[in-house]
C-alpha cells in the first residue's frame, strides 16, 4: 500500500523554489567582459530595483592593478552610469584594496543602461577621461 503524504508537506519544497526564484528574478547581474587594459581584472554588476523603484548598484571588481601602475599612471578609478534620460553620471570612486579588489555600492533613482571605469587624475570629476579601464557594455534591467 503506498503512502500518501499530507498535503501542506507537498507545498513546503514547492513554495521554497518559487521564492527562490522571486528573489533571483528581482536582481540583475552583469559580468563585464575581459579588459584590454587591465586583462586580469574580473567585475560584476549587480542591480536590483527597490520597492521605491530606485536602482541599487553593487560593483565588485577583483584583481584589479591599482591606477598608479597604469599607462600612463593614474590616481584614482572613477565609476560611470549612463542612463536612459539623464546621460552619464559620476557614481562614485572605487578604491582599490591589498587584495587588489574593489568594491562600490550606491542607490540611484536613474535607470542605468551601461556602467564603465576610468582612470582619472582627480577624485571629483564631472566628464570621464579617455582612459576606460574597463566596460559593461550596454544591458537591460
Amino acid at each position: 500500500m503506498k503512502k500518501i503524504l499530507p498535503v501542506k508537506n507537498a507545498f513546503k519544497p514547492l513554495a521554497f523554489i518559487f521564492m527562490a526564484i522571486l528573489i533571483s528574478a528581482c536582481s540583475k547581474d552583469i559580468v563585464f567582459p575581459t579588459s584590454e587594459v587591465v586583462p586580469a581584472a574580473t567585475a560584476v554588476l549587480k542591480i536590483d530595483q527597490n520597492k521605491s523603484e530606485n536602482y541599487e548598484i553593487k560593483l565588485s571588481v577583483e584583481n584589479l592593478a591599482t591606477p598608479d601602475r597604469l599607462k600612463p599612471s593614474r590616481k584614482n578609478y572613477v565609476v560611470w552610469m549612463v542612463t536612459k534620460k539623464h546621460g552619464t553620471i559620476n557614481i562614485g570612486n572605487l578604491r582599490v584594496n591589498r587584495k587588489n579588489k574593489a568594491e562600490l555600492e550606491t542607490v540611484t533613482p536613474y535607470e542605468p543602461i551601461k556602467v564603465f571605469i576610468t582612470a582619472e587624475d582627480g577624485d571629483e570629476v564631472v566628464l570621464p577621461s579617455t582612459q576606460v579601464v574597463m566596460d559593461s557594455g550596454k544591458f537591460k534591467v
